[in-house]
């Protein structure tokens, strides 16, 4: 019996799921005092069009890192209870798959040809650490942590999605097999290790370390205040400082880019389990 091809979803229905999950985690933080903000193309999103950008199909959100661990802690101990379908991934130990959170919902699979990915749809949710004073030295700890985000990057990379790729691969396979060999959980825990060596808490500037990021800080007071941010109807915490931080990662964020810079994921969604009480198909 020739099995059936999942209906995968559209660009819209890729937003109403992520929209789902979104909301959870807003939900735990405010019920636990947990700072977040959105981030990135999220970020630009609720600023720009009060939600989604039409063609991104991911959620990114930051918490500082005193948040982020109470955050892991608080769920692995079991004194917060996420939704039954709501499953938070491992940063840490030999299960790590990424050197930063995901939050994932199960109702909803996920298919990405190009790489090794968690097996549900998810938010990433990233960690805000404190930064050297000096920019010499954060282009250093940005430097060590760019090394091994390659890496975890290499170990993923699963099946090529053009030709220029293959060839790439075969070319840099020594590269790649070393990778592999070196290992995404080792890789994952080095990175936060570096990344964490600086508090949060002491230090007077913050930024995000974690795989592959820009060489950008802010004054640690950016990431302790918040606003709430429209989105899809709801509403989300963004940092004050949302103009500058995009500002400085993006220049001129409020003009779209042209059709062809319009850089997407390209998930393949498809439904596993069935629609909540209410909810048609």
């Amino acid at each position: 019996m020739k099995r059936e091809k999942p209906k995968y979803f559209t660009i819209d229905e890729i937003h109403s799921a992520l929209l789902g999950i979104l909301t959870e985690f807003d939900r735990v933080c405010r019920e636990n005092d947990l700072r977040y903000s959105l981030a990135y193309g999220t970020l630009i999103g609720a600023v720009r069009h009060k939600g989604f950008i039409p063609w991104d199909d991911d959620v990114d959100v930051v918490m500082p890192r005193p948040d982020y661990e109470k955050l892991y802690s608080l769920v692995k101990e079991g004194k917060i209870k996420l939704g039954s379908q709501f499953v938070l991934t491992e940063d840490r130990g030999k299960k790590a798959f990424y050197s930063f959170m995901k939050l994932m919902d199960t109702t909803y699979t996920l298919k990405r040809w190009s790489q090794k990915e968690v097996p549900y749809l998810y938010i990433d949710i990233f960690q805000i650490d404190g930064a050297p004073s000096e920019q010499a030295d954060v282009d250093k700890l940005y430097h060590k942590c760019l090394k091994y985000s390659a890496i975890m990057a290499l170990a993923r990379w699963a099946v090529p999605e053009h030709k220029w790729m293959l060839i790439l691969r075969a070319l840099g396979f020594p590269v790649y097999l070393g990778a592999t060999i070196y290992g995404m959980s080792r890789a994952a825990n080095k990175i936060n290790m570096l990344a964490a060596k600086n508090d949060f808490d002491t230090c007077e500037r913050s930024g995000r370390f974690s795989f592959g990021t820009a060489r950008w800080t802010l004054p640690r007071e950016s990431f302790c205040n918040y606003v709430d941010l429209e989105f899809e109807g709801h509403l989300f915490r963004g940092i004050a400082d949302w103009d500058q931080w995009l500002t400085m990662i993006y220049g001129d964020y409020m003009t779209p880019p042209p059709e062809g810079k319009r850089w997407q994921h390209n998930l393949k969604v498809y439904r596993t389990s069935p629609a909540p009480d209410g909810e048609k198909e």
